[in-house]
Parts: C-alpha cells; structure tokens; sequence
C-alpha cells in the first residue's frame, strides 16, 4: 500500500491542477505527478465545473458519485484525491469501482452515477461501455482510443509531455449537463 501523501503536498498537487485550468493544459506536466493523480486531479476539477440537473440528486447532502471502470490502483488513487478535496460545492465526492466484466451487472449503479471514468486498465472498447449509461445525465470521461469518437464527453490525451483533454460538447449538451465556458475553452479539439 502506498503511503499517504503528507497533506501540503496534495495542496500543492491541487494548487498546481488549478493553475493548470487557469493557464492551460501546458501547464500541467507529467512529471509533476503520477498519471493516475493527474487524471484523478482532473476529475474532482471537472466535477468542480459541471453542473448537473438537480433532479439528480436525492436530497443536498447527496454526494456526487464518480465510478471509476478500470483497476483497483486506479479506484484507489482517484479516491484518495477526491478525499483530499473535501466538500465540492457543500457536496463529497463518493467513489466506486466497477470491474471491467461487471459493467452490464452493475448498470443501474453506473447510471446513477454524475462522473463515469473508463479507464484504459479496464481494457473495454469505449461504445460498450458509453452505451450503458447512453440518455442519462453522466459526464464520462476516458482515456482510451477513441473514447470522444465514440461518444465519450471528455478524454484525457497526451501533449507532448503534458496531460490535456479534449471535449465533445454535442455529447455534453445532450446528456443535458453544463461544463463550465473554462473548462471547455481549455480542451482541445476532439480527435478525428
């Protein structure tokens, strides 16, 4: 088991993935954090800037839930960084991890998610997985070939040695979400 990151250090990750939003992709680079962290640093940034219908939410505790597909390492890593982020507009971040051969089993526990990260370590093409949570309102995102193509909201691609994203905004608008003018003006175009 890794050791915990001492607590400025995650400030200091969390400072750096701001910057990075206010800045631009360029400013994040690889060898300022692990993959994982990056990724999971992106995802409590973009749960920061999304805006969701309120009927997907039980009460205003209700956490907002990121499911992560894809190894337990990963799970793990985007969990701790969702812990370190405290409360996300009053809200915690709940997260949960769905094997790769659960992802038909555990369909109504992926819809009832707000963030479906599909990671690559689940090794799934990105339609099977996008066609579960397919006329919900779940911000996806990915890290696989063709993830955006195929209908994925946001994927995670490598700039030279920086890590960025690009967006497929019609996939976004019809989910019925909103992600911030910011967030959006900072992705890249979506992959061809």
């Amino acid at each position: 088991m890794a050791r915990p990151r001492p607590r400025w250090s995650v400030i200091a990750s969390a400072a750096a993935l701001l910057l990075g939003f206010v800045l631009g992709p360029s400013a994040v680079a690889h060898d300022d954090a692990p993959r994982a962290r990056l990724e999971a640093e992106f995802l409590v940034n973009f749960v920061r800037f999304t805006q969701w219908p309120h009927t997907r939410f039980d009460s205003v505790q209700s956490p907002y839930v990121v499911t992560v597909v894809g190894s337990d390492e990963v799970a793990a890593v985007v969990r701790e960084v969702a812990d370190a982020a405290g409360l996300v507009h009053g809200r915690r971040i709940s997260v949960r991890r769905v094997a790769a051969a659960d992802v038909r089993r555990r369909r109504e526990a992926m819809r009832a998610s707000h963030v479906l990260f599909v990671h690559q370590s689940a090794d799934l093409r990105p339609r099977d997985v996008l066609e579960v949570v397919k006329g919900t309102s779940v911000l996806t995102v990915g890290d696989s070939a063709g993830f955006a193509r195929a209908g994925g909201m946001l994927k995670f691609v490598d700039v030279g040695s920086r890590l960025t994203f690009v967006a497929n905004p019609e996939a976004i608008q019809s989910a019925g979400l909103s992600v911030s003018a910011k967030v959006l003006k900072l992705a890249k175009d979506i992959e061809t």
